[in-house]
Formats: C-alpha cells, structure tokens, sequence
C-alpha cells in the first residue's frame, strides 16, 4: 500500500510539473505578440509650424555668377529638323549659362533665387502676408522663330499664364512631360493665344516644350505660392522685394539654373524688418 501511494505520489508532482512547465509556455508565447501590436502603431508625425510675420525686409538683392570652364560657359545652339523647321532658323538656342550678354560674360541669366521655409516650417498662407503690389492678372509666354520667349518665366503667385502662337504653323506649346502633371496639351492655330491656370508648385518648376518641335523647343514655368521670388536678368542681377521676417523660425535662400537640373541651397537667412540684404550667388 504505501508503494502504491508514493507511486501515486510521484505521479501527481510529475503531473502538476508538466502542467506548469505548459502554463509557462504559454505565457512566453504570448509576449511576441504584445511587442508586434507594438511595432505595429504608426510613428508620430513631425510637427510643422506655420511662419508669422514679424516685420518685412526691404529687399534680398546680388548677383548670379559662373564660375566653372570658359568652354562651358556657352549656350548650346540645336539644329532644327528640316521636316519639322516650317518658319525655324537654322538652329536655336538651347541649354547653356546665358552669360554673353552680361558686362564681363560672367553674370548668369535665368536663374531663379528664392526663399524657402527652413525644414519644419511653413509660408504663411498667401492672404496672411503683406503684399506692396498687386500681381498682374497675365504673364505672356511667346513663341517667335520656334523658341520661346522667355525661356524661363516666373508666374507671380496669383497670376495666369497666356501662351501666344506667333509662328505660321499650328503649335502645341504645353505637351506631355514629366513636369507638367495636372496641366493639358493645348493646341494653338497661328496668331491664336491659351489661358492656362497654373497650380503653384514650389519644389520645381515645369517644362514647357512644343508637341510640334519637341526636339527643340523647350523653356520652364515656375508659380511659386508665395510672392519671394526673382529670375536674374541678362547681367546676372536679381532683387526680391519686402521679404517675411519670422517671428520665429528660419528662412532659407536657394537657386534654380537649367544647367544645374536641380535647386541649390544658398545659405540660411538672417532678416531685419526694413534692412536689405545683399547675397551674391556663384555656380555651379
């Protein structure tokens, strides 16, 4: 009899031994679980604060230089296809620094030099900030002897753009290209003019080419939603007028050129409510 209990004994330990060894594992199961629900929550969205004005700036104005190899520094001139040329010269101006026709052959023409809100913040909304003049309600894009004119054209933040058919031959100066989403081909007769509403955009401008001389025509559009924007001109020069001084938060400069193919940071801004501020700009 008591063989049969401590038998009976044995049992019983080596059964409640195994029930705790399973129990235990299959709360250690369980803890996988908890840390995947945990992996699985979405990371916390980074804060972006909205600029206020604390006074304006008179200007940020200077000047856009080249800087790399002479031999570099000339326009590039396309020859014209003879089935598509029509009215075409023998060839037209293509990418290039533009810089013959400044004073020392240095000054860069058709950079865009904007000011950009500091990562983490944001431009106020456009009806937030002060405005001295009021945007034109068009800007003109021409297209004389199968190039278009000008090559690149800064759309004021509530302007809209009229493109012109000045050739003989029916045009289509807005085509399919990978910088003009949300905008449509527009077919336009001789002597006949488009208005287009172009949505702003301020991380790049669009390419503008013609569906009929896509092989040489090609300029850019740029519609930023605020008003701190300048294009140099033939000399290199370039001025944006009273210019958001943040209460808080950074403002940064930066530089747009076809030949670089992408914007530049110039440097971060230090304003003044009525001070101007001179940045001049080497490239590339």
């Amino acid at each position: 009899m008591m063989e049969r209990s401590r038998i009976a004994s044995l049992m019983l330990i080596t059964g409640l031994t195994i029930l705790g060894l399973l129990l235990l594992g299959c709360r250690g199961e369980q803890k996988p679980e908890k840390k995947v629900e945990e992996e699985q929550k979405p990371p916390a969205k980074a804060k972006v604060v909205t600029l206020e004005p604390a006074g304006y700036a008179k200007a940020i104005t200077g000047r856009v230089t080249y800087t790399g190899p002479e031999a570099d520094a000339k326009v590039i001139f396309v020859a014209t296809k003879l089935e598509d040329k029509g009215d075409c010269p023998k060839e037209v101006p293509g990418q290039g620094w533009y810089v013959d026709e400044s004073q020392d052959k240095k000054g860069v023409r058709y950079a865009v030099v904007y000011v950009r809100a500091a990562t983490g913040y944001r431009m106020p909304p456009l009806d937030k900030l002060e405005r001295t003049e009021k945007d034109p309600e068009f800007v003109e894009l021409r297209q004389p002897s199968c190039q278009f004119e000008p090559r690149v054209l800064l759309l004021p933040p509530t302007s809209k753009l009229r493109v012109w058919n000045d050739s003989d031959k029916g045009h289509k100066p807005i085509d399919h290209d990978a910088n003009i989403s949300g905008l449509q081909p527009m077919r336009l007769g001789p002597g006949k003019n488009g208005e287009l509403d172009v949505p702003p955009d301020d991380r790049e401008p669009r390419t503008v080419t013609c569906g009929i001389h896509s092989g040489f025509m090609r300029a850019y559009i740029w519609k930023f939603s605020h008003p701190y924007a300048a294009i140099t001109d033939k000399d290199g020069q370039y001025r944006i007028p009273h210019v958001l001084v943040p209460k808080e938060g950074k403002l940064e400069l930066w530089v747009w050129h076809e030949m670089l193919g992408k914007s530049k940071k110039v440097q971060d801004l230090t304003l003044k409510p009525g001070e101007e501020v001179k940045v001049d700009i080497t490239l590339p």
